[in-house]
């Protein structure tokens, strides 16, 4: 019989998108797509302040423990966003889609500065790097060219290309959702960040394994919300003084395991959400 200590699950990264406005060697002659109008209507999104996160790559030293700090309902669903419309180089026009993804969604200014530089150069077929982005078309009538950047993604809704235009990818990298319209967009719209850096981590506080080892309890925000802590230091403090004939431990509908984390090496999820078992 072994000591069961662990957890999987890994929590939703921040991503950030940076763009330098410089491209590569094949974009050094000066764009000719125009930006031909924006919407008018600003979208009612704002960017939402980053939440402190406890848990994965860039965990934040710990605050003090909060036992009764409440659960947190899922962040709000990011929309699509139409940026504008822009004027390729033989006067074909497309309307600059910054859409929403797991990963957040790019601001239009950026949007419009890559969708542009994209269609200003002539290409060779292949998949281009514009901007630090990677610019290509897909099979889809509806948004024939995409560029994306660390998961977030730029599409062009209409005829607007590159000369000479490549032939192309082999499969659709984003296509829009029928059921959800883009909204409207100022050419300023900010980028947002993915849903689950909206929802803040919680330090509920410590626990003592049934080796005598302090573990902090962190509520984990995710996409799908955050659990009370009240929960979270009940189901910890059964997983971590249970004695067990496996690494993987099932509390009142979770499921805990360890994880080759030396910061978190331990974590439980139930439904999307997660609590995570902090080292110091």
């Amino acid at each position: 019989m072994k000591l069961a200590h662990g957890a999987a699950v890994a929590a939703a990264a921040l991503v950030s998108i940076g763009l330098s406005g410089c491209g590569n060697s094949d974009d050094s002659t000066t764009p000719s797509a125009q930006v031909t109008g924006s919407s008018s209507s600003s979208a009612t999104s704002t960017t939402a302040a980053s939440a402190t996160k406890l848990v994965g790559t860039s965990a934040a030293p710990l605050p003090g423990p909060s036992p009764t700090h409440p659960a947190a309902a899922a962040p709000a669903a990011l929309s699509d966003l139409d940026c504008g419309q822009i004027t390729g180089p033989d006067g074909a026009r497309a309307n600059v889609i910054a859409f929403a993804t797991p990963a957040g969604r790019p601001g239009c200014s950026d949007a419009i500065t890559v969708a542009s530089d994209y269609i200003g150069v002539p290409r060779t077929g292949d998949a281009a790097t514009v901007d630090g982005w990677t610019c290509e078309p897909q099979p889809d009538t509806t948004i024939p060219h995409v560029c994306s950047n660390n998961g977030v993604i730029v599409g062009l809704r209409g005829a607007a290309a590159p000369a000479t235009p490549p032939a192309p990818a082999p499969t659709p990298i984003h296509v829009p959702d029928p059921a959800r319209t883009p909204q409207s967009a100022a050419s300023t719209e900010p980028p947002a960040p993915a849903p689950a850096a909206a929802v803040a981590d919680v330090n509920c506080g410590p626990v003592t394994d049934a080796g005598g080892s302090t573990r902090h309890v962190i509520a984990v925000g995710t996409a799908a919300g955050r659990v009370g802590c009240t929960e979270a230091i009940t189901v910890a403090t059964t997983y971590v003084t249970t004695v067990a004939p496996s690494d993987v431990v099932s509390v009142d509908g979770w499921t805990c395991e360890a994880q080759p984390d030396a910061v978190v090496p331990s974590m439980c999820v139930k439904d999307a959400l997660q609590i995570g078992l902090r080292a110091s």
